[in-house]
């Protein structure tokens, strides 16, 4: 009989944890037969979301329990609102998931209290580069439930010894497939965005951007600007597009309207599906990402990628974009790698980008082989789904010796 897992959600981001976590709980359901229960908290969200991944023709709500793609999607009202059969029925899993350190609800721990049988509770943390990863990934985290129920921490990684990177099993495959196709799927993007056949015909940039507010937008905006080929960018709907309006002096842009500036042309996109984020960078011939999923996803494209990092008030954030930059930049030219880190950096802190652009920029040839390397770094490890069951299975093995 195949193992239930049960995943609890807190939306906080955008849809930044639910994109983690409903990839992780459709790749378990298809890749590794496992039966999900995936709990959210933020319901209006959550249906945002979902109308982009699978849009329903006739308008109809998300339902508060409904089966997607395999996966059980339940409302996690808050505050919790279940009946104690909802709370043993949860105990009753196999794999308890917390994403992202999420509190489960009480008397689900109560519930939990009295389990007769082995129950894995893994504390989901946020992906890191920092060496004490590798140290506290998989230690045990001490409660007072119950014998029969262990909890551990569980973190994502880039380097063995760590829980690795979410990556279905085709995604390598897929990412390939559209590169080899790259220029007749390109033509496409562009006509489909209603660009001019001049601009489609020219030796264009294309670029992506989903990131956070920064000043070091509107400085980066007037570079391409005066750029001496065409850049085109496109930006999904959201705060991306917000910020770029008012670098650009306009009241708001829209998914379907196109802006240009100089050398530099917007084309504002509607939020879509995870496999369109995933084609458009491997398109882009530069993305610039945001928190963890987008993050992610950019470095499975193989393409050059600017990571803007989730901005903390202390400053953690910083050291842990230095980490990730050790990691990244191992074995890239000192030219490319000095150029990358500063642009890096000086997004992040918000720092004029005119000047660092332009030493960027003819190193992106350079940083597309070195990211072909990385991908192919990252894909020689298992995966993120892989390894939960795999830690699944040892601690079944460790509790019944």
């Amino acid at each position: 009989m195949t193992s239930r897992w049960v995943i609890f959600c807190s939306i906080i981001d955008n849809f930044g944890d639910i994109g983690v976590c409903w990839r992780l709980a459709r790749q378990l359901v298809h890749e590794h037969q496992r039966d999900v229960e995936l709990w959210v908290d933020d319901w209006s969200a959550l249906s945002g979301f979902m109308a982009a991944q699978a849009p329903r023709t006739d308008n109809t709500p998300l339902f508060r329990e409904q089966v997607l793609a395999g996966v059980c999607i339940r409302h996690w009202h808050k505050p919790w609102q279940a009946l104690p059969a909802t709370d043993q029925h949860i105990a009753s899993a196999d794999v308890i998931v917390e994403a992202f350190g999420c509190e489960l609800p009480a008397s689900v721990k109560q519930a939990m209290s009295h389990a007769n049988r082995p129950l894995l509770w893994l504390n989901f943390e946020y992906l890191s580069a920092e060496g004490w990863v590798k140290e506290c990934h998989g230690l045990p985290s001490l409660q007072n439930l119950s014998p029969l129920v262990k909890k551990f921490f569980f973190f994502p990684g880039f380097e063995q010894g760590t829980g690795g990177l979410l990556r279905e099993a085709a995604l390598i495959s897929q990412h390939q497939q559209w590169q080899q196709e790259e220029r007749a799927l390109r033509q496409r993007l562009l006509q489909s965005a209603g660009l001019s056949e001049r601009l489609r015909d020219a030796d264009v940039l294309l670029v992506s951007l989903f990131s956070y507010d920064t000043p070091a937008l509107a400085s980066w905006l007037d570079s391409l600007q005066a750029n001496a080929h065409p850049v085109v960018c496109f930006v999904p709907q959201g705060k991306s597009l917000a910020a770029l309006a008012r670098c650009l002096a306009k009241d708001q842009l829209v998914p379907g309207e196109i802006a240009q500036a100089g050398a530099l042309t917007v084309v504002a996109i509607p939020f879509g599906s995870q496999t369109d984020y995933d084609q458009l960078l491997s398109l882009c011939d530069l993305n610039v990402v945001r928190g963890e999923d987008s993050f992610v996803r950019a470095q499975w494209a193989a393409r050059p990628m600017i990571w803007h990092i989730y901005p903390q008030d202390d400053g953690v954030h910083l050291h842990k974009l230095e980490a990730f930059e050790r990691l990244y930049l191992d074995g890239l030219s000192p030219d490319a790698a000095n150029a990358w880190r500063a642009f890096s950096n000086g997004w992040n802190q918000g720092e004029d980008c005119r000047e660092l652009w332009h030493y960027l920029r003819p190193q992106l040839s350079g940083l597309q082989v070195h990211a072909r390397k990385w991908q192919k770094k990252l894909a020689a490890m298992p995966d993120l789904s892989a390894n939960l069951v795999n830690f699944e299975t040892l601690t079944k093995l460790s509790a019944h010796p």
